[in-house]
């Protein structure tokens, strides 16, 4: 469904602001789809400005800038990701690390950080563990939640940010950071999921990062667990999940409270 609520065409080329406004209406417009359905964020934003005249060259412009100007902020990565999910956006399998790690583990309570569409929340929920996932945009968890019932799956989500989430202690037996803008070499998230976790619980990280990693450095940065697994992995070798692994290199941890 093409979305209404785009500003009136302009056949010169729009500013930023322009560009940023227009975008937040027609992300707040967008017509949901339903759980396991998918569109194309990027296809019905480009129709969506045909639609109001506006020239083909000048809609991928300003779809081009909108992928740099919500960069600015974590507010405007909501209204981003609100649509994208919206639309479907992001692989729909589990992650292969997750499923990997979780070979013959009893199953616990699973915390999923920065849940998306809930893919891992609901694989979780479907092999035995008690999933709960967060992430900062209500759709997305819509989404979840919707997709979760049509699997049969009950999981718990949580309308939250990264640095806003109580992540608890002693709580977790396992928390998932899959391509949800935590990075592996961040000094703040260890030390808050080794305080989370109980004793022998996991943390499964995968994420594209811009550069080659420094092995002792990320070593040094989870020193308080036990590293199960440290890969880093060149471009393109993910091709199975989020699309910048495609592009860029590819860290996949596991680790083990002690």
């Amino acid at each position: 469904m093409i979305c209404a609520g785009l500003s009136t065409a302009q056949t010169a080329p729009a500013t930023d602001e322009q560009i940023w406004t227009e975008f937040e209406s027609f992300s707040q417009k967008l017509t949901p789809q339903a759980p396991g359905a998918t569109a194309g964020m990027r296809a019905r934003y480009l129709e969506a400005l045909k639609a109001n005249g506006v020239p083909q060259a000048e809609a991928v412009r300003r779809y081009d800038q909108i992928n740099t100007l919500r960069r600015a902020s974590v507010e405007r990565e909501k209204v981003y990701w609100d649509a994208s999910f919206k639309s479907g956006g992001g692989p729909s399998a589990p992650l292969r690390l997750l499923q990997e790690a979780l070979y013959k583990v009893k199953p616990g309570r699973a915390l999923d950080a920065g849940m998306g569409r809930g893919r891992n929340t609901i694989y979780l929920a479907s092999t035995g563990w008690e999933a709960t996932g967060y992430d900062m945009s209500a759709d997305a968890l819509k989404v979840a939640q919707g997709e979760a019932a049509k699997a049969g799956m009950k999981i718990t989500t949580v309308e939250a940010k990264h640095e806003d989430f109580a992540f608890g202690e002693d709580q977790w037996d396992l928390i998932v950071c899959a391509y949800c803008y935590m990075q592996p070499s961040d000094a703040r998230w260890p030390p808050v999921f080794l305080k989370a976790l109980r004793k022998g619980g996991l943390v499964v990280f995968q994420t594209s990062v811009g550069g080659q990693p420094s092995w002792s450095g990320l070593s040094e940065n989870w020193k308080g667990f036990h590293i199960l697994r440290m890969e880093d992995l060149d471009a393109g070798v993910v091709d199975n999940d989020w699309a910048p692994s495609r592009s860029y290199r590819t860290v996949a941890l596991v680790v083990r409270k002690e």
